[in-house]
């Protein structure tokens, strides 16, 4: 653990770790393509660009390239009409190299220590091992990988496909799009459409794409890509049998992670659990006194952005059902009294200790809430400082 002291002392060096609707809008994008490249621009000695823009997409790579589709992908999102709006900042992208001996993992490592200013991570690769090495460093370094595959083992439910390897890794970070054309890109729609001031807000399922097209599969494959929750792009139709094609609609089906979690769920626990932890930190930067009046403090900041977050649709309203009353949260800061007799070494480090809970939008589950606020350095690093 990071002593009390010198966190504070940190503390007032850095920005305010709440403000984090830019890193939720940011998508990193992991490439190794420096022929893409347009031959008049000199990549950074970092090896990092931030793209923001078409134009500033087409200072950067040649307009036949599949990292341009890619990125135009994502940047054409934010065109789209509401709720399939993107919000999204900035592209991050890693321009890396594979060494021998190396793998795309080793270059997600490499590209979180030189920036790591994103939420949701792509990767130009769709080899079945390089993904896999990918969603382990994704996981480890708390990033959300939405990947694509074209593999035809995937989409027949072959033995030991990709999106079973996967699976069989629980990995909870990971979404996995099938796409048959080869130079589109639905992980980047989706991942873009996902890209929210609060991750979660807007959810893969049943979005529209921009730039994407629609593909009609077996009801054989849709089953397979059903089971193996793995999202795919096709149409939706009232209406069976021919001629009818324009009563259809396109829609992402699937939404879940590769480990079965519904994305949105996952993306909502991954966006509270990033802000409680930042606004813990920012109540420790104020540098206050481990009082009662303190800990009454703390209680009244972490209430006010649980309220955000019913107000954002990430956590249930509170409601009366029957003669019941059903709290959308609870959450209860001890004081420094109350913590020296539940324990007595988080009193003498002078420990905030939080516990309580909120409830799911989705499915009105509660998630626990169980906070220690005095963050390791690696929880430090998640929140950029």
């Amino acid at each position: 653990m990071i002593s009390l002291d010198k966190l504070v002392q940190v503390g007032f060096t850095v920005k305010q770790a709440t403000s984090l609707a830019l890193f939720f809008r940011n998508i990193g994008y992991l490439t190794t393509n420096t022929a893409g490249l347009m031959t008049d621009f000199s990549l950074p000695e970092n090896k990092v660009v931030v793209i923001d823009s078409i134009d500033t997409l087409k200072a950067v790579f040649k307009a036949d390239t599949e990292d341009y589709v890619l990125i135009e992908t994502i940047l054409n999102q934010k065109g789209n009409m509401k709720p399939n709006q993107s919000k999204l900042n900035n592209v991050i992208v890693y321009v890396g190299a594979l060494a021998e001996g190396q793998n795309w993992g080793n270059l997600v490592d490499e590209m979180i220590s030189v920036n790591a200013n994103y939420a949701q991570l792509l990767v130009a690769t769709k080899d079945t091992e390089e993904i896999k090495n990918a969603s382990a460093k994704a996981l480890a370094n708390n990033r959300l990988l939405v990947a694509q595959t074209d593999n035809e083992d995937v989409a027949n439910k072959v033995t030991g496909n990709v999106a079973q390897a996967l699976k069989a890794l629980n990995n909870a970070n990971v979404m996995l799009m099938y796409k048959e054309a080869p130079m589109e890109f639905l992980n980047a729609g989706v991942a873009s459409i996902m890209a929210q001031g609060y991750l979660g807000a807007v959810g893969s399922l049943y979005s529209t794409v921009t730039s994407v097209t629609p593909e009609d599969y077996t009801a054989t494959v849709n089953a397979n890509l059903d089971e193996q929750n793995v999202s795919y792009y096709t149409y939706v139709n009232p209406i069976n049998g021919g001629g009818v094609e324009q009563y259809a609609s396109p829609i992402v089906v699937g939404g879940y992670m590769i480990n079965g979690e519904d994305a949105k769920r996952r993306y909502i626990r991954y966006c509270i659990d990033l802000m409680l932890k930042a606004k813990a930190v920012d109540f420790l930067k104020g540098k206050h006194g481990y009082t009662q009046e303190a800990s009454v403090l703390l209680s009244a900041e972490l209430n006010s952005l649980l309220v955000g977050f019913q107000t954002n649709e990430l956590v249930r309203n509170t409601e009366i059902v029957g003669d019941k009353k059903v709290y959308g949260f609870e959450i209860k800061v001890y004081s420094p009294s109350e913590i020296r007799e539940l324990d007595e070494e988080a009193y003498n480090a002078q420990k905030w200790l939080v516990k309580g809970y909120y409830r799911d939008v989705l499915t009105g589950r509660a998630v626990k809430i169980d906070l220690f606020i005095d963050p390791t350095d690696a929880q430090l690093n998640t929140l950029g400082f």
